[in-house]
């Protein structure tokens, strides 16, 4: 079967742009499709295992782990079919915090944008790191179901404080370089590159060629690495590509779908819709309007 490679549609239940998945078991029957949403996410691991596809780099996932992904980041978790992942996973849009001060806000978000420059997005908790972050967690599912008319904003106390705790872990002991040796390195390297290529057009030949593999098995590892083809992966790094030209610059319509690799102005406007669920020109005045 083949999946959309990354649109999800969050629902915010809240009526706030800010949503709880409590507690939920994966399997690979049951996991959604690639991520690709402009919310930031927090995913923390009970127990089982399994491993987590980010950006351009695999994962593995185990009890303890806490994961920070920034919003536009391609992801996917991929669990262990014997023994699932159960993990629960915040997801806020940065505009939420647009209540606190400035300074305030942007120090709560310098996190996402670390993890996003270093492409470190992982970190291993020790016993009581754990039970502060879960516990935090229990008490944001706790006001979302209290149901209270305060209880919204009682729960987004709550997400500042874990993003407070979570700053202050990474000030005092910060995550060193250095991410999972999951993969072939051949595959670590191809995904480290594809952002050269993007313009150009990848070549599937000329790729395995470079990685000293055949077409076939290029393609047969990726899709199992990766849980994505890799039309579906360049596709959503296009649309990564899009979106910080779009909100960085004034260029054209047609100046950002070259400088993207798209194939056409029509094109562009397709794909992007059909990821994104809005065209480009609404998604830049959107983002430029909530800023």
């Amino acid at each position: 079967m083949n999946h959309s490679p990354v649109r999800t549609t969050i629902q915010a239940e809240s009526g706030i742009p800010f949503r709880l998945v409590y507690s939920d078991t994966k399997s690979p029957q049951n996991e959604l499709p690639d991520h690709l949403h402009d919310w930031h996410e927090i995913i923390y691991v009970y127990r089982g295992q399994g491993s987590i596809f980010i950006d351009t780099g695999l994962e593995d996932m185990q009890e303890g782990d806490l994961f920070i992904i920034p919003g536009s980041t391609v992801h996917r978790a991929l669990p262990d079919a014997g023994n699932p992942v159960t993990s629960s996973a915040l997801f806020f849009s940065p505009g939420l915090l647009g209540s606190t001060t400035r300074s305030a806000a942007s120090s709560l978000l310098s996190l996402f944008e670390r993890c996003r420059r270093q492409r470190m997005y992982k970190r291993h908790l020790s016993a009581g790191e754990r039970v502060q972050v879960t516990t935090l967690i229990d008490d944001i599912q706790a006001e979302f179901q209290l149901d209270h008319h305060l209880s919204a904003h009682a729960a987004l106390l709550r997400l500042q404080l874990l993003l407070i705790f979570l700053e202050r872990l990474e000030d005092s002991e910060p995550v060193k370089p250095g991410r999972s040796a999951l993969g072939p390195s051949w595959l670590t390297s191809t995904l480290s590159h594809i952002d050269d290529k993007l313009r150009g057009g990848l070549s599937l030949p000329e790729l395995a060629q470079q990685a000293a593999v055949s077409p076939a098995h290029f393609s047969r590892a990726f899709k199992r690495y990766t849980g994505m083809t890799l039309t579906d992966y360049a596709l959503a790094r296009r649309v990564i590509m899009a979106k910080e030209h779009l909100v960085q610059g004034d260029d054209t319509m047609a100046a950002v779908a070259d400088a993207c690799g798209f194939d056409s102005l029509p094109h562009f406007y397709r794909q992007f819709k059909k990821l994104t669920g809005t065209t480009p020109a609404a998604y830049r005045r959107t983002m430029c309007n909530s800023r």
